[in-house]
Parts: C-alpha cells; sequence; structure tokens
C-alpha cells in the first residue's frame, strides 16, 4: 500500500520572526515531520525570506529533538504530533519509562 503513495513536499514559509514566532513556526515543521505517512515519501521544507539567526538557531535546535520526538510519537502513538499541543496538555502521560518522558521534556 505504502509503495501507491506519492510524494508529498510541504513547505513552511516564514519572514519575520517578530510577526511569526519561530517556535510557531518550528512547530509546524515538527508536526508536519510526524505526519502518519511513509518518511520516505515526505520532504519538509522551511523558508525563511527574512533570513533570521534565530529561526535558523530554532531550526537548529528542532532537527536535534525530532530525532526523540518523531519516534516517540510513534511508538506511543502520540496525538497531536504538535510539541506545544502535547507538553500543554499531557503533565504526565503513562510510559513505560520515565527516563523516555525525561528526554522529551
Amino acid at each position: 500500500f505504502e509503495r501507491e503513495l506519492p510524494g508529498v513536499d510541504a513547505f513552511v514559509c516564514t519572514a519575520d520572526p517578530w510577526k511569526e514566532p519561530p517556535l510557531l513556526v518550528i512547530g509546524t515543521v515538527l508536526s508536519l515531520m510526524a505526519y502518519d505517512y511513509p518518511p520516505e515519501k515526505l520532504s519538509v521544507y522551511l523558508s525563511d525570506d527574512g533570513g533570521s539567526d534565530l529561526t535558523l538557531y530554532a531550526l537548529l535546535e528542532a532537527s536535534a529533538f525530532s530525532k526523540h520526538w518523531l519516534p516517540f510519537c510513534r511508538k506511543f502513538k502520540i496525538e497531536p504530533r504538535s510539541p506545544a499541543s502535547f507538553f500543554s496538555t499531557n503533565p504526565d502521560p503513562p510510559l513505560t519509562s520515565s527516563q523516555e518522558w525525561s528526554t522529551m521534556k
């Protein structure tokens, strides 16, 4: 079934870190990356027309975080997959390992 799915390109555009806070922009990128879709068929792009250092730094941090967040979402079938939504509504979800939860927080 997955072989029949088309490739998907998702573009997130931003221009001004004061009007579009990097936390929200990066949350959008992470949410897209966490879609229940074959990772090899999903490409997510961030276009920062303002060339903000703050957005770049946030993206670098999100890249490191995504290496933990995406497998965590898949393993525990997390919904919604937006980090901000998840952490604001789940202070202590029942997990098999408190170490995994600490890694996410």
